[in-house]
């Protein structure tokens, strides 16, 4: 007989690598056999209505919950309503997950970010598995999850955390229990009509959202000081507004030419040609999947060495080239070599697609998800059916949380 699997999800949309990855988990579920549901903060906005359809359609049954914050209070994402507001409804959620599991005979529930742990909560007093997959590096605008590592510990049968730089970085914070690793999967056609310039003109292309964190003015920065004549750099995404206008107050301020903003596009790698050279200049990063986006679609690549690029870069058997974040010098370097070079940068990146295909596969970055989601014989955590109680001040919710895990370990060693 086949499983039933819940998952919890962060934002019920497709605009975020953690969403992405898994609802093609999801997918080669339903593939395998699986029933999988999926519950997600139910905003009201198109993009959601859009994500629930292609969900839908893919077999994976959905439940668009109203929420007043879906993630953790101090989580990112500021303070909607007030306390009292925003704990009545946690309440409610869990009351609704619960209700979820139980009509469905849930046998796991899977938590698709650190930032919600309602999932967490209901599976455990319905005597369920629970799984937590992290995506976030616990420091930044992630540190405040610092302080719930006794309470996910407490309540994860498994933690699965992104290969590389994640997976060794939490397995500091959790000394006494595996920490397993699966790369996020990003569904890719490599194009197979890429464009063709007749002229030898080269572009360097960025491909995804403009924002502080990915750091695209430093590339811009790089750009200027290349100074190469009739060479164009062409940014494909979104942006933040703030973040676009110092880019664009930056752009004016040097008189800087030929660079160009081509907004959100569906399928940005079907305006690549065949002479574009991709760079990303992340800060920070769980994994990169655009850069693995990139490398798939065999584009000349450079991306910067913050840890999670270099856990993609080392995963992707090293294609492309890497450049050390902040060193303006290095990355108009790099950026001059691999254009001085570029047919055969090129040649050498459709070459290593095949390789990288097999590497890249869903059997493959989720295989110890499913091999464990399989075993049958492992524990759970059990806790009594008392309601989960909110009270109104931080200071009592917190004491709740360490009398529910008290109470929790208590039966734990009684069972």
């Amino acid at each position: 007989m086949s499983k039933t699997v819940l998952f919890i999800s962060p934002t019920g949309t497709l605009d975020n690598g953690a969403e992405i990855s898994i609802v093609n988990l999801m997918k080669f579920l339903v593939d395998k056999g699986y029933r999988v549901l999926n519950v997600f903060p139910d905003y009201k906005v198109s993009s959601q209505e859009e994500y629930q359809t292609a969900l839908q359609n893919a077999g994976i049954e959905t439940y668009g919950l109203s929420a007043v914050k879906w993630w953790w209070e101090d989580a990112p994402g500021g303070s909607p309503g007030n306390h009292f507001m925003r704990v009545n409804s946690y309440n409610k959620n869990i009351k609704d997950i619960r209700n979820i599991i139980v009509e469905n005979q849930v046998d796991l529930v899977i938590s698709n970010t650190v930032n919600v742990f309602q999932g967490a909560l209901a599976a455990a007093y319905e005597n369920v598995k629970h799984f937590w997959l992290i995506h976030e590096f616990p420091e930044g605008e992630f540190g405040y999850f610092k302080e719930k590592l006794d309470f996910i510990d407490k309540f994860s049968d498994e933690i699965f955390a992104v290969t590389g730089a994640l997976t060794e970085d939490l397995e500091k914070y959790f000394p006494n229990r595996k920490i397993y690793s699966f790369a996020p999967y990003t569904q890719i056609e490599p194009k197979e009509d890429v464009k063709t310039e007749s002229n030898d003109q080269h572009r360097i292309v960025s491909v995804g959202r403009l924002t502080q964190r990915k750091n695209q003015l430093e590339l811009i920065k790089a750009f200027q000081m290349l100074n190469r004549a009739g060479t164009e750099l062409v940014f494909l995404g979104a942006w933040d507004e703030d973040y676009k206008q110092l880019c664009d107050d930056y752009i004016a301020e040097q008189d800087l030419k030929n660079i160009s903003f081509l907004g959100y596009l569906d399928d940005p790698w079907s305006e690549i040609t065949d002479k574009d050279l991709a760079v990303f200049t992340s800060r920070m990063e769980t994994f990169g999947l655009v850069y693995v986006e990139s490398v798939l679609n065999g584009i000349p690549t450079i991306l910067s060495d913050n840890a999670g690029h270099k856990s993609a870069f080392e995963y992707m058997n090293e294609q492309g080239h890497m450049y050390r974040l902040g060193d303006l010098d290095a990355l108009t370097r790099t950026i001059s070599d691999t254009l001085a070079q570029f047919n055969q940068e090129k040649l050498e990146a459709v070459q290593a697609v095949p390789s990288l295909k097999e590497r890249y596969s869903l059997e493959s970055v989720y295989s110890t998800i499913v091999e464990k989601l399989k075993d049958s014989k492992m524990n759970h955590k059990k806790v009594n059916q008392a309601d989960v109680i909110f009270l109104n001040s931080r200071k009592a919710f917190k004491k709740c949380v360490q009398s529910t895990l008290k109470k929790l370990l208590r039966l734990k060693k009684l069972s």
